[in-house]
């Protein structure tokens, strides 16, 4: 039901092994894929897959070298699925304010996504503002984990921006 894998260098390639064997896994429940270094075209195979699975619940890939064409390809497959994935960690890829986007038009048109951790992304403040509109149309109510922000359904606000600095990281 578990497969962990963090740490692993298994790159693009190995990343594009594992997107195979999950787009006919019906028992594996949770992913993690930490520090693999998938990158973009790791990230794009996995997306592949998720679109075919649908029992997947969570999927961890912090630092992995995503920019924001992986991060749109995942969003993307996620798009309108009422079943399946319902944590999505991709703390520490530089996917930015185009994967913000992907992001944002997600959260509308996904029911089970409840935690999105976005943390250490490079998401401007513009970005920022697309994920809260996103958040506000949202499917279903998902905890997101933005910077230290997280603005999930209690739209808790940053410690910046309670000290009133509005462009922080």
């Amino acid at each position: 039901k578990r497969l962990y894998l963090n740490g692993n260098p298994l790159g693009a390639e190995g990343a594009k092994g594992i997107a195979a064997g999950l787009a006919k896994a019906r028992g594996l429940r949770h992913l993690w894929l930490t520090r693999t270094n998938a990158g973009d075209e790791g990230a794009a195979a996995l997306a592949t897959a998720l679109a075919a699975n649908h029992v997947l619940e969570a999927l961890d890939m912090w630092e992995c070298g995503i920019s924001g064409a992986g991060a749109e390809a995942i969003a993307v497959a996620l798009k309108g699925r009422h079943d399946g994935l319902r944590t999505l960690e991709l703390r520490g890829n530089a996917m930015g304010d185009r994967g913000a986007r992907a992001f944002a038009a997600l959260l509308p048109t996904n029911k089970p996504l409840s935690t999105l951790d976005l943390l250490n992304t490079g998401v401007s403040a513009e970005g920022r503002a697309l994920l809260r509109e996103g958040l506000r149309k949202a499917a279903s109510l998902p905890y997101m984990v933005l910077f230290e922000d997280a603005i999930g359904p209690h739209q808790q606000r940053t410690s910046w921006e309670e000290q009133g600095q509005k462009n922080a990281p």
